[in-house]
């Protein structure tokens, strides 16, 4: 079983579909776990969505599919997210709504050992799991080996040594796979629709369960075609400025 690793898609149609073909293109997948954010920010929410509902798919929620829903308040976002939120909640109908309030907050896939939410073990919605002392809160809690995680939109992987319980950080490289063997291991894959390392490509990670791998994989998509998107509908400048960026 091969599955396609996508955090923070963000309604970003044009870098989903793009990570959908690279992993195509790289020996296909089986399935796709999303780590939470389907939509927020991004100009095309049903559409993201729908893709994911056609496809074999294991997924978590997240803190912007929340608010999309009503089961988070706005106000916890700053103003450019809470206006898109708003607007995303605007167009999304009673099927794809409930769609994501079925989704949990956290997921165990027991049978590859690995465990989904979006920020992390401690707090599946608001937590960002970015220092030594998250990772290890996270791993801690963790029933399986592994833990996938989003939030940030920055990949990373990190192994905990099970008797010190030290951190050690894994610089994830494109194309470069990581043997997973039995390691307690914290991975986020950054983000498909809004990377925030500099690389504006769509982040992703695939794993292939038979040879227990773990390739951290970019692809290029049209972010001047997602830009115009953004422009056209009203929603903030910014969330099209940014996606040039990878910031």
């Amino acid at each position: 079983m091969k599955a396609l690793i996508a955090s923070d898609i963000h309604a970003n149609l044009e870098a989903l579909e793009a990570a959908i073909a690279d992993a195509d293109a790289a020996g296909g997948f089986d399935q796709i776990w999303s780590l939470g954010d389907l939509v927020g920010y991004g100009p095309n929410p049903r559409e993201v969505i729908d893709a994911l509902r056609e496809r074999e798919h294991r997924a978590v929620v997240g803190n912007h599919d929340l608010a999309a829903v009503g089961l988070i308040g706005l106000e916890w976002f700053n103003p450019i997210a809470a206006e898109a939120n708003a607007w995303t909640s605007t167009v999304l109908d009673d099927a794809r709504k409930e769609f994501i309030r079925a989704q949990p907050r956290v997921l165990e896939l027991d049978e590859y050992e690995f465990t989904l939410a979006h920020g992390s073990l401690r707090d599946p919605v608001w937590e960002y799991v970015t220092t030594s002392s998250a990772v290890r809160a996270c791993l801690t809690r963790c029933q399986t080996y592994r833990c996938l995680v989003g939030h940030t939109h920055v990949p990373i992987i990190c192994r905990m040594d099970g008797l010190e319980e030290d951190i050690a950080v894994i610089p994830p490289r494109p194309n470069e796979t990581v043997r997973l063997r039995q390691d307690r291991l914290l991975i986020n894959p950054g983000s498909v629709g809004q990377p925030r390392d500099g690389d504006p490509r769509a982040s992703y990670a695939i794993y292939d369960s038979a040879a227990e791998t773990l390739t951290p994989r970019r692809a290029e998509y049209d972010v001047e075609k997602t830009q115009r998107k953004i422009a056209s509908l009203g929603l903030p400048p910014f969330l099209a400025e940014r996606l040039a960026l990878g910031r």
